[in-house]
């Protein structure tokens, strides 16, 4: 009996040295990783394309047309094969200000670079990217120069759009609304409606810089040739305490209204139960860019 009590701690220090020794061959034969470090895009404008000023979040990662991921730089991007490799980056932004809806912008430039890579080997990855040569801008709206949200649709004489110092996200001016008992409902649009705007699909979207203290609504009013319009809101944006930007997807609706004509709407309303006097919606950098 003590025979068969002492070998155990023999069996269980044999086991250990074996399990110890099958840990250290694993090491040694598995190929250590090549690490891309990659950095935040960087993002440039051609003159009449409006504002640098961007919100990318993620980037897609391909190599050679095989994607390893969508990462939020600055990180490191590990890649486990080596030699000669095509590395595809997109940056990507929050479709619809909506966290999981992520996707590859439609309008900007992937960045790619070919790389020879060896294991152990460190690579910092510094993308820039631009609009789309194909890139159309149906509309721009900074507020430097003039205001152009001048359509009022509502009947409330008090409550407009207009230009202001106050709180420009860049520059020196931006587009303002406060609401107040007085001015208690906004329905704006621009004065010159949109012709151009592709009915067969092609991506549409509204770029934008805003803070508000108050609920807003987005919408589109389109006309068809006999000068009838039709307004749709289908965007509401929450308050928010700091300049936010939105990447707003119109292609569907435009598709499916197919008028010959668009304007952007912008609708609040003055709380009926508010404690505060005023509430403030900002504007900054509005395009409409298209393919």
């Amino acid at each position: 009996m003590a025979n068969k009590r002492n070998s155990l701690p023999t069996i269980w220090a044999m086991l250990l040295l074996v399990s110890l020794s099958g840990c250290s061959l694993f090491e040694e034969d598995e190929i250590p990783p090549v690490v891309l470090e990659l950095q935040p895009f960087t993002f440039t404008v051609e003159p009449g394309q409006g504002t640098a000023n961007n919100r990318i979040t993620e980037v897609w990662v391909y190599a050679n047309n095989a994607l390893l991921g969508a990462f939020t730089p600055p990180t490191n991007v590990y890649y486990l094969e080596s030699g000669e490799t095509r590395f595809d980056f997109r940056p990507g932004i929050r479709n619809n200000g909506i966290l999981a809806d992520a996707i590859p912008y439609p309008m900007f430039n992937a960045y790619s670079v070919d790389l020879d890579v060896s294991p152990k080997g460190v690579y910092e990855i510094m993308p820039a990217t631009s609009y789309l040569s194909s890139c159309n801008f149906s509309f721009m709206a900074d507020f430097e120069f003039d205001n152009p949200f001048t359509d009022n649709r509502d009947t409330v004489e008090a409550s407009e759009m207009v230009r202001t110092t106050e709180d420009a996200f860049e520059g020196m001016y931006a587009g303002k609304i406060t609401m107040s008992a007085e001015a208690n409902f906004i329905e704006v649009g621009h004065a010159l409606p949109m012709t151009d705007l592709p009915t067969d699909g092609k991506r549409i979207y509204l770029e934008m810089r805003y803070k508000n203290e108050v609920e807003m609504s987005i919408g589109l009013l389109g006309t068809n040739l006999q000068g009838e319009s039709f307004s749709n809101f289908f965007y509401l944006v929450n308050p928010s305490d700091d300049w936010n930007m939105l990447y707003l997807d119109l292609t569907d609706f435009v598709v499916a209204s197919d008028l010959q004509s668009y304007k952007i709407l912008f609708r609040s309303l003055y709380p009926p139960t508010a404690t505060k006097p005023e509430f403030q919606i900002y504007f900054d950098n509005l395009k409409v860019v298209h393919l």
